[in-house]
């Protein structure tokens, strides 16, 4: 460990470019990479590691005054083609968004979205984060040493206490985003302009309805069916990039992590990095 620590070095900005600054995780992150893929716009996608050491060298500590991070030491953090940094996801988000042509048009939809992309964050950390975790405990259970190791799940971190209120907040959203997008009158949130707000909602939905604890909560929902399905056809082809690239051939959050921090060394996939 402390030999990478001693490898980490910062990836300079290239002027004239967009740079992320990101763990190599498909995470908190995923939706501003997910946002320059789908506006088409290039980006310097700076993927850190380890966690959470892969950070140390754009922090307060080693650049001063001239960290990109503005004092929070904390990442996402994007870096504009004229050098101008922004922080906090909400904030690059809706930073990017305008920069690039995927921002509503007036001052009123443009509160709105701010607010869906508020609400995305927060299913992140209500739902997304709370869950993570747990989903991770039961493939590990169900597919280490033959499946031994699952009547110890609940143990491990696999409990309903944990499960069920993370569930129950996903649940509160969904009438609430199902009624935006009736007002919006389109496929998405801004109508038929797919924005900022719209991309940071899909991606969390779509990483939380894939964990294996969540059912098909959209049976009742039929615009936010289909505003998933809308946007899952667009962005299949960074998806199937990002799988075959930087997850190691797996297409889920919960089986690439699982599979890479395995606590059982026969079984962990090292990936290649740079």
């Amino acid at each position: 460990i402390t030999e990478l620590r001693k490898m980490v070095r910062a990836v300079a900005h290239l002027p004239g470019t967009w740079r992320l600054l990101y763990y190599d995780a498909p995470t908190r992150g995923e939706q501003i990479r997910l946002l320059f893929a789908l506006g088409g716009v290039p980006l310097q996608d700076v993927r850190l590691w380890p966690f959470p050491n892969g950070l140390d060298p754009y922090r307060k500590a080693a650049l001063g005054a001239d960290s990109p991070l503005l004092g929070t030491d904390k990442c996402p953090c994007v870096t504009a083609p004229d050098g101008t940094h922004c922080v906090e996801t909400s904030n690059i988000m809706h930073f990017v968004g305008h920069q690039i042509g995927m921002a509503p048009q007036t001052e009123e939809a443009d509160e709105r979205a701010v607010n869906l992309c508020l609400i995305a964050q927060e299913l992140l950390d209500e739902v997304f984060y709370p869950l993570l975790m747990p989903m991770l405990v039961r493939r590990l259970t169900r597919t280490e040493l033959l499946g031994l190791l699952r009547p110890l799940s609940g143990l491990l971190g696999d409990r309903s206490a944990k499960v069920e209120p993370a569930v129950a907040a996903l649940r509160a959203r969904l009438p609430a985003l199902e009624r935006a997008l009736e007002a919006s009158g389109g496929t998405f949130f801004s109508g038929e302009a797919l924005t900022f707000e719209s991309v940071a909602l899909f991606n969390a939905l779509r990483d939380i309805l894939a964990y294996e604890c969540v059912g098909d909560e959209l049976a009742s929902y039929p615009r936010l069916a289909a505003f998933m399905a809308a946007l899952e056809a667009r962005a299949r082809p960074y998806f199937e990039e990002r799988t075959a690239t930087h997850q190691c051939g797996y297409p889920d959050v919960v089986s690439y992590l699982a599979a890479t921090n395995t606590p059982f060394p026969w079984s962990r996939v090292a990936k290649q990095r740079d």
